[in-house]
């Protein structure tokens, strides 16, 4: 077997110089990529850290528009409770039909009423 010829020799300057340029090249992209690496882990870090204060900022300012919320919600229903109230005062009233006051009242009355039957006639008989 005959051996394959290799191919000829560029000379020592230009094979040595392109080689280091590869090399150098290589390296150099190499480093980028660690770099970009630890920069992009301190980035990554830093965007979590930054998402942990923002965080809790919206929580805190979500907390403080549901309360505002709540209080309006609750304002704006004793306010209908309340035109409820006076509506069915109205239709009570206009179907002259005793009022829960008007029951209260004379149920007091009642009860003054019996005190005053039981002191002249003495205690209930059976």
């Amino acid at each position: 077997m005959t051996r394959a010829a290799s191919p000829p020799d560029p000379g020592p300057r230009r094979g040595s110089g392109l080689t280091a340029a590869g090399k150098s090249i290589w390296l150099a992209g190499l480093g980028a990529l660690a770099g970009a690496g630890d920069a992009g882990r301190a980035l990554f870090d830093d965007l979590v850290e930054r998402g942990r204060k923002l965080e809790g900022r919206q929580f805190r300012a979500l907390d403080r528009a549901v309360a505002r919320t709540a209080d309006r919600v609750e304002r704006a229903g004793a306010g209908v409770e309340e035109r409820i109230e006076r509506q069915v005062e109205k239709v009570v009233h206009r179907a002259d039909l005793p009022s829960r006051r008007d029951l209260r009242e004379l149920s007091a009355r009642l009860d003054r009423l019996a005190e005053r039957l039981e002191e002249l006639d003495g205690p209930p008989r059976r």
